[in-house]
């Protein structure tokens, strides 16, 4: 996926996250916010609970709670 973003508007904030390679989860950062998805053990994203961690300049991690919108 490289090249791949990822748009969330949250909080009135407008974040543009690109792609990030990890191992074991999903994740979308630009070394403030962190945006990841799990993996599901057939191999696919857990899309329906992802997380969203803020990364502080003290090096504290705060996770913050979210939920994806249906946009049916």
């Amino acid at each position: 996926m490289p090249g791949a973003f990822i748009n969330i508007n949250w909080n009135k904030k407008k974040l543009m996250l690109p792609y990030s390679l990890r191992k074991d989860y999903i994740s979308f950062t630009d070394r403030k916010w962190d945006w990841r998805y799990q993996i599901n053990r057939d191999g696919s994203a857990n899309i329906n609970n992802p997380s969203l961690y803020e990364l502080l300049p003290s090096g504290e991690i705060k996770k913050h709670f979210c939920k994806t919108e249906d946009s049916r």
